[in-house]
């Protein structure tokens, strides 16, 4: 599936060809997905966040193993520790910071190059929770200008346990709404049949 052809069925899929309404709706929450870096000062709701924590528990895991650990980090209680977790300005405005982290001694390992997969579930559990925060209209960032060391010290994470990152969350200054990416073509990352 070469130049034209390819663009072509990226065309179909971007009018909604062959989708129902819900399927319509579900491809078209991905185009409003965005990094944000810039929140109102406003909560968000608990039952929101519980529908948002089962996605994270419900999420996929190498052999069901589910190595991970979210520690919800609010800034109503515990603002003084927003400053000293992001390195980086811009993310002490979201309401909720999820801190991230892999448990690689209860993770599958796979045979063949002894490859542990803590981190890859943590990130598809992470990566679910931010598809079901936008439909929520939360938006969210996932920050890895952290200093993992120092975040296990303030949140008393035992050493076992890896930082995988931290996702600012909250409710976004600017709407989330459709926007073109920067991002490569369709052509350029899918191989078929071999690289």
């Amino acid at each position: 599936m070469h130049g034209s052809m390819g663009d072509r069925l990226l065309k179909k899929i971007k009018s909604g060809f062959g989708m129902d309404e819900d399927l319509k709706r579900f491809y078209e929450l991905y185009t409003r997905r965005r990094s944000v870096r810039r929140f109102l000062d406003k909560e968000i709701e608990d039952e929101k966040l519980k529908r948002l924590f089962d996605v994270l528990r419900r999420a996929q895991s190498a052999a069901n193993r589910q190595p991970w650990h979210f520690i919800v980090v609010r800034r109503r209680d515990h603002g003084e520790l927003f400053s000293k977790v992001f390195t980086r300005g811009g993310f002490e405005g979201a309401s909720v910071a999820i801190v991230a982290c892999a448990e690689p001694g209860k993770a599958w390992v796979r045979k063949a190059d002894s490859r542990n997969y803590a981190w890859v579930d943590v990130t598809i559990a992470i990566t679910e929770m931010i598809g079901a925060a936008t439909a929520e209209g939360i938006g969210t960032c996932w920050v890895a200008a952290i200093d993992p060391a120092e975040v296990k010290r303030l949140l008393c994470i035992p050493g076992e346990i890896e930082v995988v990152g931290i996702i600012a969350m909250g409710y976004p200054a600017e709407p989330l709404r459709r926007e073109e990416k920067n991002r490569k073509p369709v052509e350029e990352i899918i191989h078929y049949g071999r690289w």
